[in-house]
């Protein structure tokens, strides 16, 4: 078998960068072997591993049609599901793939509830008893058979059974989970996920994800209710040679590039989206993947955003490229093209269009443009043709659940700054406000205040960006529409970059608890970039 060793890519300068940083670039490749996180050391070059780090042949092993999630729906103000955490086994692109996974699926059921309902969760953990060593420093990845579960995004209690990320479900153990959704809860699109501390990568990057709907809201406008939906999860399945995710040895900086694996979109590869000319389909999109940014762009055509982060935004906002990085939902509308007299149907691809390296959410490699999704517009029958038509901003206006925050409802100011230093033994500190996680270090809040966040990542630190994601309450934060021009968007996950701090704001409602902040690219958190907070009453 023929080998070639990975070596790092030449890179430009980055506009952001520190010498501490062009010096991180050059040398993370190789110091990252000594660490936790590895870099795979050998590219395979051979047609008789399918699983070889070579890219994959899209005609050959993708374009079936495509496939929403299956759909798990409350009735009469519940909803009771089981999710069964076990090992599956299933083919990506000719590798027989083994990995964790709900219900032995590679992407969980979609949920869906309305304001006020009860979730019911039967976690039953199928997995075999963990035979990861206990590590003394719990900042090095661990114990990835244990797992819980996180309602990424919903407003509901994060204690007892509820959305508590800090309990340990362990092998051959069943949790009942309750989450109860305030009749108040705002509409959209949510997610779920594995969230245990020292395995949360290794058990997403597995597929151990779904969606989550809160129904209400923009489902009403009329544009939107005939419009059909499609749901779909963006994974990053990590495995190596073997087909296996054992370690961390898929994760790390620049790493998924080197893999040659595929996004998957709710387990499939490059599907297939059947559209009429001129249909109107509403898309609910989830970046479920560990560490890699999507530029979203569909070839030909607007992507017109009315929510992000499952929250509406009381307009339209047409994107040419839409930004999605780890954690990050979005809610389109895509209208299909009319086509020409004559022309039966025309092939359009949904790619994630890549950025330079300068640019890219790890500023170490760039990320190359990838297919994504085939849509074929395609005529259908001589007679009644149906006439489709976008919602206007008018008919979404006033559709955003939350008052803007005011400066006078300030109350007080917090901070959060991401860094990644060298610890001296030849490994790596993930640190927020220079502190790795500790379990007895949690920032306290007081319930009904509202707050300032400013958030940043350090020049000096060994990576230019970090997605921050907070539990519970949702942030108000200012960006660039795509007129050029500054307009507020509610959120729960926000990249920040080095150089480019964030101002965001939000009201700590209804909750007391702990719960957590932390970096979305999950090996980070894994590895100690994260904080405890807890909200108290006055």
């Amino acid at each position: 078998m023929k080998h070639s060793i990975i070596k790092p890519k030449p890179m430009s300068k980055h506009k952001r960068s520190s010498p501490m940083q062009s010096l991180f670039r050059t040398i993370l490749p190789l110091s990252l072997l000594l660490s936790v996180i590895a870099v795979p050391s050998v590219y395979a070059e051979t047609e008789n591993n399918p699983c070889a780090f070579v890219p994959v042949d899209l005609n050959k092993y993708g374009g079936k049609r495509f496939k929403n999630p299956p759909v798990k729906k409350s009735k009469h103000g519940h909803l009771t599901v089981d999710l069964n955490v076990k090992y599956a086994t299933h083919k990506i692109a000719g590798c027989e793939v083994t990995h964790r996974s709900y219900n032995g699926q590679l992407v969980g059921p979609t949920l869906v509830l309305k304001p006020g309902d009860t979730l019911n969760v039967n976690l039953a953990n199928l997995l075999p008893p963990d035979s990861t060593p206990t590590q003394e420093n719990i900042n090095i990845p661990h114990h990835f058979n244990i797992t819980n579960l996180h309602t990424h995004g919903l407003h509901v209690s994060p204690v007892g059974n509820s959305d508590n990320i800090l309990l340990n479900i362990k092998p051959g153990n069943t949790f009942q989970y309750e989450v109860k959704i305030p009749k108040n809860h705002a509409p959209g699109t949510f997610w779920y996920h594995a969230h245990i501390h020292g395995s949360t990568a290794l058990q997403v990057g597995s597929g151990m994800v779904g969606t989550l709907i809160i129904k209400g809201g923009l489902d009403k406008v009329p544009a939107i209710k005939r419009a059909k939906q499609k749901v779909m999860v963006f994974e990053h399945i990590s495995h190596d040679e073997e087909g296996k995710i054992e370690d961390y040895s898929v994760f790390g900086p620049g790493v998924w590039e080197t893999l040659h694996r595929p996004t998957l979109i709710n387990g499939q590869l490059m599907p297939v989206i059947y559209m009429k000319p001129g249909e109107v389909q509403r898309w609910r999109l989830v970046h479920g993947g560990v560490r890699e940014t999507i530029m979203l762009k569909l070839q030909g055509h607007k992507l017109h955003e009315i929510a992000t982060d499952g929250i509406a935004t009381g307009r339209i906002d047409s994107w040419d490229t839409l930004e999605l990085q780890p954690g990050y939902r979005s809610d389109v509308l895509v209208q299909a093209n009319n086509l020409p007299a004559g022309v039966r149907q025309k092939e359009f691809y949904l790619i994630d269009a890549g950025m330079s390296a300068e640019d890219s959410l790890e500023g170490i490699t760039p990320e190359t443009e990838k297919i994504l999704a085939k849509v074929i517009i395609k005529r259908r029958g001589r007679h009644g043709v149906r006439q489709f038509s976008l919602p206007s901003n008018e008919d979404v206006a006033g559709m955003s659940p939350f008052e803007d925050i005011r400066d006078e409802e300030i109350t007080g100011t917090q901070e959060s700054r991401f860094s990644i230093r060298p610890d001296g033994n030849g490994g790596f500190r993930f640190m927020i406000n220079e502190t790795p996680f500790d379990p007895n270090n949690i920032r306290k809040l007081t319930l009904g205040d509202v707050e300032e966040w400013k958030l940043s990542t350090s020049l000096d630190s060994l990576a230019p960006a970090h997605p921050f994601h907070i539990h519970v309450n949702p942030f108000q934060v200012e960006r660039t529409g795509p007129n050029g021009l500054k307009q507020k968007v509610w959120k729960d996950t926000l990249m920040v970059r080095a150089g480019e701090p964030q101002v965001v704001r939000t009201r700590y409602e209804k909750y007391i608890g702990t719960f957590m902040q932390h970096c979305h690219i999950l090996d980070h958190e894994d590895q100690g970039m994260m904080e405890l907070i807890e909200i108290v009453n006055p």
